[in-house]
């Protein structure tokens, strides 16, 4: 027998305390049916109570041992509740081996009640009593031999029986559950109720508190640190999480196996310094599948890696182990694979490590996955002088996202507050990347995000307050020269061409040669009519550099894999490991890769797969790599490159197509502009106003132009897209680019004096553009400027960060940086 921790005795003390009194008054009642109000008030005040404490300190000893004091000084027979038929087993060998004065007796064949004797236990579910289907509920029909159980608590109680319910994990018998709360009012209708949960406040307990007319829930609250002190708790729960710095590659990635892998290390480690300890513990590692198919992955990659078969166990509805409570012990088991049940009520303290591949992100789950590692071994917990390693329970998650359940366990957990002895300080968990906590005046946890980058969408106009120099230089106030009224007749240039106003417009506005530097026409880049050899140059371009050509024997990538102890925010030093990566994926998206390089439609997408292929079949074959050169592996190969190496195609469809490209004259620019309504006025525009088709961002950044008191911007131009007269360039792949600016800059030795700037609602997006727009130049006027209204206050350049393969903000917008850009 299990001699109780000191805390357990005190629990089951209090407990016993509290509900014999119940009994006692009960008894102390003259019979009658007058006394039937006052027996209910009794129970309804006195006749109830909860344990809460964590998984693994012993809930289900402490419930048997009040059950036992009760029964040997009060004559009771209890019905035991238990959330889950794989459990049932269990509990009924906890109650034989644990408890003398308990009798397990079977819900099914044991109902006489000739037979009844104080003490007496049916354990079943609620689902096996409290169902409407028939064939779920024989144990309440009569028999030829037995009554039903509603007649059996009948009679027990006409016997002078006092009826008690143990309703173990309360936190998951009751959800959904009208017929439970009909028959355990109605049916049951018990003096004494014993729940544990390992859920503080639960909602459903609360839900059903009020349903059955309890006044009164007295409640014996048990600290995960009296568990840690008394030896059956580890000390903490430490979670591996794996983090990748480049977005491009996080999808190739199968974190379901180097979480596995990662898992099965520490499992061997532990087995390792066990033996070294001298201590005869197998360490159970529990694996937990997202379906069928990941199982049978499971199982691959476990004998891959050295893992014997008869080494693994799995138990899941679908494939159900008969044998699963003695898997606790045996250990010839190293590995168990689940999907859902063993997370409820399977109690294996020999588990040290679990890998968990489900998304599941409910605190609840959390906790039952924490309390599955969380018990200490027997064997161990007389061990005083143990490795620190072994204090510890291990968590390996395939997905990040899933760590929020575990944070909100650890976070719940902390609210079971010891009343048995001093108050334990406030467990605050973090989540990871970029998040940090504070508590406010009330104690509470308060989730701050450290660093964001904001990005705008905006998708209507809203006026933008003019700065105040903008708005004095409008009105003269630091400029002699006066604004000029709009002309209402047409204008000729000097070819004599007539740029007549349409018989609707009311203000035509002139070019403003005043301006200094003025051109009368802008320069646009161009594809050549004879692109015949552009496929053969993408492919000489194509670099198979040594870097690149080891990717092809890649089979995983760096990454680094986070460190945290859930229930002390420690975090521990980041590891660098290696994640396998998924080949079916990279096959995805290198077709891909090869479809999007021919978006404008002018490459045959099959031959330059095929003459790429044909160059790094070459390559191997001179390397000596002949068994590279069959055709499946060259393809995987180039594969690799195209997603691991994405750059290398671009640059040589980038090189190859500049080769391509020539400089020409656009159209003359328009003489003048016309306009139904009349516009305001522009200090530096080349037809001194500001056009009405601006958005909001490119209003903010016109005006910042025209605000200039440096004396760098001698003119600016709206450049609208797809007119004869506008700058464009081509992108491979993403069609022509107009950027959204031309700018004349004082004393800009580059690009003739001409800036070009494009201003971006967002600086990134899913299709790549932003990205190849900041990457291309103009033959003539150079790279373009690419600018950013951060948070609407200030204007801020954009560069691109080759490793996150993106753009992101770089520096503060500044008139002088135009000049050497």
């Amino acid at each position: 027998m299990i001699i109780l921790k000191t805390f357990q005795q005190t629990a089951v003390n209090n407990a016993y305390s509290i509900l014999h009194s119940c009994l006692e008054d009960i008894s102390n009642l003259h019979k009658g049916s007058s006394n039937r109000a006052e027996k209910e008030y009794i129970i309804q005040h006195k006749g109830n109570l909860l344990f809460e404490s964590p998984t693994g300190t012993g809930k289900t000893l402490m419930m048997g041992h009040v059950a036992e004091k009760l029964s040997i000084n009060h004559k009771m027979i209890w019905i035991w509740l238990a959330p889950f038929g794989g459990v049932i087993e269990q509990t009924r060998k906890v109650i034989k081996q644990e408890f003398n004065a308990l009798y397990v007796s079977d819900v099914k064949t044991e109902r006489s009640v000739a037979n009844l004797r104080s003490g007496n236990v049916y354990v079943t579910t609620w689902s096996s009593v409290a169902m409407t289907n028939a064939e779920s509920r024989k144990s309440r029909q009569d028999t030829e031999t037995m009554p039903s159980l509603d007649v059996l608590f009948d009679a027990a109680r006409a016997s002078g029986f006092s009826i008690g319910v143990i309703i173990d994990e309360a936190h998951h018998s009751f959800r959904g559950q009208t017929q439970a709360y009909q028959f355990y009012k109605n049916v049951i209708a018990p003096e004494i109720t014993i729940m544990s949960t390992a859920t503080p406040r639960d909602a459903d307990i609360d839900a059903f508190v009020r349903s059955n007319d309890i006044k009164h829930l007295s409640r014996i609250t048990v600290s995960r640190q009296q568990g840690i002190d008394a030896g059956l708790l580890k000390k903490g729960i430490k979670v591996g999480l794996f983090r990748i710095s480049h977005e491009n590659a996080k999808s190739l990635v199968d974190f379901d196996k180097t979480a596995l892998l990662a898992g099965l290390q520490t499992h061997r480690d532990l087995h390792e310094l066990l033996q070294k300890e001298g201590v005869t513990i197998t360490p159970l590692l529990l694996v937990q599948a997202r379906s069928n198919e990941n199982i049978e992955d499971i199982r691959q990659w476990l004998q891959q890696a050295g893992i014997a078969e008869s080494k693994v166990r799995v138990h899941t509805a679908d494939e159900p182990d008969p044998h699963l409570m003695s898997i606790a012990i045996d250990e010839e088991v190293e590995v168990l694979i689940f999907k859902m049940a063993v997370a409820t009520g399977f109690d294996a303290p020999r588990a040290f490590t679990l890998v968990s591949m489900r998304t599941s992100r409910d605190p609840d789950f959390g906790i039952q996955i924490i309390g599955r590692i969380m018990r200490v071994d027997r064997r161990l917990q007389s061990k005083i002088d143990i490795p620190e390693a072994l204090r510890y329970g291990y968590v390996f998650l395939s997905d990040k996202e899933t760590q929020s359940g575990l944070t909100g366990a650890a976070q719940r957990i902390n609210l079971i507050r010891d009343e048995l002895s001093p108050v334990t300080k406030n467990v605050n968990v973090i989540p990871l990347s970029g998040m940090v906590t504070k508590q406010d005046s009330n104690g509470q946890v308060q989730f701050v995000l450290t660093e964001s980058i904001i990005e705008q969408s905006e998708t209507t106009s809203i006026p933008v307050e003019e700065t105040p120099n903008a708005s004095m230089q409008r009105f003269g106030l630091f400029s002699f020269e006066e604004e000029r009224p709009a002309s209402t007749t047409p204008k000729s240039s000097a070819q004599g061409q007539t740029y007549a106003r349409s018989a609707v417009a009311n203000y035509t506005y002139p070019l403003n040669t005043a301006l200094n530097g003025v051109p009368k026409r802008l320069k646009r880049a161009q594809t050549k009519l004879d692109m015949s050899d552009l496929l053969e140059d993408i492919v000489n371009l194509f670099d198979i550099n040594d870097e690149v050509i080891n990717i092809t024997q890649q089979s995983a990538v760096n990454i680094v894999r986070e460190n945290i102890e859930i229930f002390t925010n420690r975090r521990g030093p980041d590891e660098s490991v290696q994640a396998a990566l998924l080949q079916k994926e990279i096959s995805q998206r290198g077709q891909a890769s090869l479809f999007a390089a021919n978006k404008d439609g002018t490459l045959s997408i099959k031959s330059l797969q095929l003459k790429l292929e044909e160059k790094l079949k070459q390559e191997f074959t001179r390397r000596g790599w002949m068994h590279m050169t069959d055709g499946g592996k060259v393809r995987e190969a180039l594969y690799k490159i195209l997603v691991l190496k994405s750059n290398q195609l671009h640059k040589a469809i980038k090189e190859a197509t500049f080769r391509h490209i020539e400089s020409v004259d656009a159209e003359p620019l328009p003489e003048f502009v016309e306009s139904m309504d009349e516009l305001d006025y522009s200090r530096y525009n080349i037809y001194s106003i500001y056009p009405d088709d601006l958005n909001t961002w490119e209003l903010a950044f016109a005006k910042w132009l025209d605000a200039d008191d440096q004396d760098v911007v001698r003119w600016w131009h709206r450049n609208p897209p797809r007119k004869a007269y506008s700058v464009l360039i081509p992108i491979p792949g993403h069609g022509n680019f107009y950027p959204d600016f031309v700018v004349g800059v004082k004393d800009r030795t580059r690009g003739n004096g001409i800036l070009l700037i494009d201003t971006k609602e967002r600086i990134n997006d899913e299709e790549g553009q932003a990205v190849a727009k900041i990457e291309t130049e103009h033959m003539d006027y150079k790279k373009v400027m690419i600018v950013y209204w951060e948070n609407k206050e200030r204007w801020m350049t954009v560069e691109y960060n080759p490793t996150q393969n993106k753009n992101q903000l770089d520096r503060i917008l500044n008139y002088s940086l135009m000049q050497s850009y």
